[in-house]
């Protein structure tokens, strides 16, 4: 019966007609970073609030390197942002996550059919909606002997906003909710959230 079974199902597969294959291009941003971070700092054995320190820095870069999903209106990201001076002072503040967008009217540089039947590409200011998961490394080192290092691991939801210079050019406007799932040390549980800005360009191959 397990045979038949199998039989059966490959049976059907062939009788399926293949999918067209997926469009997709690739794409790398460069933006400028700026953020306001307030962060937290419990006693890890205790609970109680052992530092409140709100960090704000704007000196920070991000780079993503991108591949857009045309059929699915939406694009995977794999994303570095780096930050290195506050109003505390140095705070080495590196990031990697991975995540996706999706965007609500079209991908840049997706090729369309016209009503004349000519096939042509969509370019226009393009909304999206962006989730990125990462692992942060952030260390503090400020005037009152408060020197933590931590591994975050932290979620940033964000509003994109794509605005096209030319054919593979395009100005990138991204605002998000940076927030901690789960931080500490050996001394530490740490809570960090606030608002990351990036102002920046991206360039196609489309």
């Amino acid at each position: 019966m397990f045979r038949i079974s199998i039989l059966l199902f490959f049976a059907l597969l062939g009788f399926c007609p293949r999918a067209e294959a997926v469009k997709t291009a690739s794409s790398f941003d460069l933006n400028y970073a700026v953020g306001s971070l307030g962060m937290k700092a419990y006693d890890g054995t205790t609970g109680v609030l052992s530092a409140n320190r709100t960090l704000t820095s704007y000196s920070g870069i991000e780079a993503d390197y991108n591949v857009a999903i045309f059929d699915y209106r939406t694009v995977i990201t794999v994303s570095f942002t780096q930050f290195e001076n506050s109003n505390v002072g140095q705070i080495p503040f590196t990031r990697f996550a991975v995540g996706g967008s999706y965007h609500f009217f079209r991908i840049n540089g997706q090729r369309v059919i016209m009503d004349s039947q000519v096939e042509s590409k969509s370019w226009g200011v393009s909304p999206a909606l962006e989730l990125t998961i990462g692992m942060t490394k952030l260390s503090i080192n400020d005037s009152v002997s408060f020197h933590p290092t931590v591994s975050i691991m932290d979620a940033l939801p964000r509003i994109v906003i794509e605005v096209p210079g030319s054919h593979s050019f395009l100005f990138l406007f991204k605002v998000g909710s940076y927030m901690t799932v789960s931080g500490k040390n050996q001394q530490y549980n740490f809570q960090v959230s606030g608002l990351i800005m990036t102002f920046g360009f991206k360039l196609t191959t489309l």
